[in-house]
């Protein structure tokens, strides 16, 4: 690093002027400059070697800050950045941003969207380097941030979301302390802004998602988060984005915002929120033009689709969007059509899935696509073909830090369990939404025709959750019941999940008290498949009940 700085205090006039050296429009462009002890020419230095790198400019940034008009401005460049990162055209954000460097160097906002870029793309990518590294280079930004103290409502703003994404990073690591409180900072910053500016709109998407997030906590836990100053509840915090999304539409200047608060209003709703309004979602899709593009808006679409059991638009939606974009950034996608697929019964699934191992270089849901891959070979005769896909879902990291769904595929590798075909056709159809063709596949079928404990409780499951989408709640109950007090001393997650579907349908009732009752017994079953995704919607559904 010192050798940089040497490079630029030996950068005097004499070795500037040599001649056969620098053309005179080169040096004319340089006298223009103030001369040699200015920040401006030591950023052009700088760029004219083209060997210092992202800390030396920061540096650079911090040893005359006085001398920079420093300021948050949405340009050209910085709009277009942003939208290249929600995007996922990492390399175009790059360039975007270069460009305002050279242009505005003291713009503020390109230390927050490349922030946003650092977390976006170390999900995307699973980089654990690059989470690691969040931690760092936030923190170099903070303090750049705090030296600038104007009055633009973006300096709390800017500095309070670094913290949440530090969080984010942290809790990931599962630095669970250090996380609250880098929530509990954003929070406050978050607070105090919306005192100072509160017409302020990009205020509420981090207030949103904290408030919503500390809803799900159950009542009995709430006094941990009450201890370091926090509050809010689901309902709040989805008010909270949908007024943002409002914003978006009537002031063009937060129009940047729209996309990904369409997104995270999905996936809030879809997984948090009681009363989910399927044509309100399904209109904020409306105005969006080039989704095909817009990896995470497809995403959000095709989830919402999946809730909506709409899976043929699934299916017709990431088909369409494989036409025009060939190179797709989100590989996720390629696992959502193979998935769509597969419930359809369309066994051309398969190469979708060996796509998205193949592209994909991260290990979330590598083993839930292998034993779809073992499943489509089950179900199309192939016990062989099963054993030697479902034979490769072994952990390739620690397990506690994958998805259910790929503990729950390394579960059936490792017990040697093969799926019943009929009840595991029935479920890829249900899950498609297709009730009637699932039902049909059951239909006429007794508990006896079922050996062993785990097809027998997955029989009246399978059952219980059909009825339950077909709206004939007595039957459902009736069988969910069942499925709960005959799994209650087993490992598998039929019981836990036919309480939680007891307990919506009994809020849904209006019935509190039995809704209570058994997202508690939901809560109280441990060790089973899919333990986080139930745990999540039941303390969610504690969350509502006990706020009443």
């Amino acid at each position: 690093m010192g050798r940089y700085f040497k490079k630029i205090r030996s950068f005097n006039k004499s070795s500037l002027f040599k001649k056969n050296h620098i053309k005179q429009k080169e040096k004319n462009r340089i006298l223009f400059i103030h001369p040699f002890n200015s920040v401006e020419f030591m950023i052009f230095a700088a760029m004219q070697l083209n060997k210092i790198n992202r800390l030396l400019f920061i540096l650079l940034l911090l040893v005359c800050p006085s001398q920079l008009k420093a300021d948050y401005v949405w340009t050209h460049n910085c709009l277009k950045g942003y939208e290249a990162v929600i995007a996922l055209d990492f390399e175009a954000a790059d360039n975007f941003l270069l460009k305002e460097k050279r242009e505005h160097p003291e713009n503020l906002l390109i230390l927050y969207i490349e922030s946003q870029m650092d977390l976006i793309k170390s999900f995307v990518d699973e980089d654990e380097i690059a989470l690691d590294g969040i931690k760092l280079r936030n923190e170099q930004r903070i303090e750049i941030l705090k030296k600038h103290k104007g009055k633009s409502p973006y300096q709390r703003l800017c500095i309070a979301e670094m913290y949440i994404q530090v969080a984010i990073a942290r809790a990931r690591k599962e630095e669970f302390f250090g996380a609250a409180y880098d929530i509990r900072k954003a929070f406050k910053l978050l607070e105090d802004n919306q005192k100072v500016y509160p017409a302020f709109s990009p205020n509420l998407r981090g207030l949103g998602l904290i408030h919503a997030a500390i809803g799900t906590i159950p009542k009995n836990y709430q006094w941990v988060v009450n201890l370091i100053g926090l509050n809010g509840t689901v309902q709040q915090g989805l008010s909270e984005l949908k007024k943002l999304l409002a914003s978006t539409y009537k002031q063009e200047e937060y129009a940047y915002m729209r996309d990904e608060t369409i997104m995270v209003l999905t996936f809030l709703e879809l997984n948090l929120g009681k009363d989910k309004d399927n044509e309100l979602i399904r209109k904020r899709f409306y105005p969006v033009k080039d989704i095909e593009h817009k990896p995470l808006l497809l995403f959000s679409k095709s989830i919402f689709h999946f809730a909506a059991a709409e899976n043929d638009s699934v299916i017709e939606l990431l088909s369409e969007s494989r036409k025009v974009v060939k190179n797709q950034p989100l590989h996720y996608l390629h696992f959502m059509e193979g998935n769509a697929r597969l419930y359809n019964m369309d066994f051309s699934a398969e190469a979708l899935f060996n796509t998205y191992l193949q592209s994909y270089k991260g290990s979330t849901y590598v083993m839930s696509a292998r034993q779809k891959i073992a499943w489509i070979h089950l179900l199309q005769g192939d016990e062989v073909g099963y054993k030697k896909y479902i034979a490769r879902c072994t952990p390739q990291r620690k397990t506690e830090e994958l998805t259910d769904e790929d503990k729950a595929a390394i579960k059936e590798a490792t017990t040697k369990e093969t799926p019943h075909p009929l009840l595991l056709k029935a479920r890829l159809l249900f899950d498609g939404g297709y009730y009637s063709r699932a039902l049909n596949e059951l239909a006429g079928k007794s508990l006896n025709q079922f050996q062993g404990i785990k097809p027998q409780l997955e029989f009246t499951y399978r059952l219980a959750r059909i009825f339950d989408k077909m709206k004939r709640n007595d039957k459902a109950k009736q069988l969910y019941e069942t499925t709960y007090k005959n799994g209650l001393n087993q490992k598998f997650y039929f019981s836990s999940s036919a309480a939680l579907h007891l307990a919506q349908l009994y809020e849904n009732e209006g019935n509190n008290e039995k809704a209570l009752e058994f997202y508690k017994k939901t809560l109280a079953l441990r060790e089973h498949d899919y333990q986080n995704s139930i745990d999540q919607k039941a303390k969610a559904g504690l969350g509502r009940l006990e706020a009443k």
